[in-house]
Formats: C-alpha cells, structure tokens, sequence
C-alpha cells in the first residue's frame, strides 16, 4: 500500500463513485480503478462493493477508510509542520560577546 492508492481509495469512498472521484482527484477513471483494484489485491479482501450506482465500502473497507483518513490527516499535518519551519524558522538562538 502506498500513500496514492490511500488517497484514491478515501477519494473514491467519500465521493460515493469512481467517476467523481476521478473528476475530483483529476486522475483518470482507469487509473483510479486500476490504483484501488491493486490495492483490494495487496490486502487480498474486497474493500468496496461496485455497482450502477457508485460504491459502497465493505465492513474492511470502512476500517481502512477510517484509518486511512487518521493517515491522510496526519500527512498533511507533517507536511504543514516540515513547510512551516522553512518558511519561518524558530527555536532557540544562543549568542556569545566575550
């Protein structure tokens, strides 16, 4: 699993089908299920039940999705954090006059 298909599993799941998600994620559908399919192989269970009218997630799946937000967020926080401190340095600064 890498941070993409988490990604595009959470996007896929919170926009209740592939094709908005792909319109949301700007990613193409065949990617984006492509991405998802490689992802249900690599745990080896079924993550999202697929139908006419979007999809909707498996008692799995709703672990993952719960996790995978907690994941996300977290990400995004440290990337925030590590930008942060670039742009505006901080800490302790220690000078010595003799």
């Amino acid at each position: 699993m890498d941070v993409r298909q988490l990604r595009y599993f959470v996007g896929v799941v919170e926009a209740g089908s592939f094709t908005k998600a792909a319109a949301t994620l700007n990613v193409a559908q065949s990617a984006l299920s492509m991405h998802v399919r490689q992802l249900e192989q690599g745990f080896g269970i079924q993550l999202l039940v697929r139908d006419r009218t979007g999809v909707s997630v498996t008692a799995s799946g709703a672990k993952l999705l719960e996790r995978g937000r907690s994941i996300l967020k977290e990400i995004q926080l440290t990337e925030a954090e590590l930008t942060n401190s670039v742009a505006a340095p901080c800490g302790e600064v220690t000078i010595g006059i003799p």
